[in-house]
């Protein structure tokens, strides 16, 4: 779930009939186990292009930019470490050595 889901606070937790969770409640449970997505290590050089909406973990870079569309944003300062929310279609470039890695939504 790429959201956090809360059902109504007052909503009914059982079902008196069945006994059962009832069905807002069960998603918000279910949320709560499922595992975390694994960061995976992007081995293409610069321009990354994700086809799902994530994280790009950035570290060891020179510059870096990100383009939506036809706008490109240049993000400074150059820092040690970008952390970089990214929608489907959007592009990461960088210049120079850098470590970079992709966690799905």
């Amino acid at each position: 779930m790429s959201s956090t889901f809360l059902p109504n606070t007052l909503a009914p937790l059982v079902d008196p009939k069945t006994g059962r969770i009832v069905s807002p409640w069960n998603t918000f449970f279910q949320q709560l186990v499922q595992a975390a997505p694994a960061v995976q290590d992007v081995s293409t050089s610069s321009p990354f292009q994700a086809n799902v909406a994530g994280t790009v973990i950035i570290s060891g870079q020179t510059t870096v930019s990100l383009s939506r569309g036809p706008i490109s944003i240049a993000l400074t300062p150059p820092t040690t470490q970008k952390i970089i929310p990214i929608s489907v279609g959007d592009i990461v470039s960088w210049t120079g050595a850098a470590i970079v890695k992709f966690l799905g939504a």
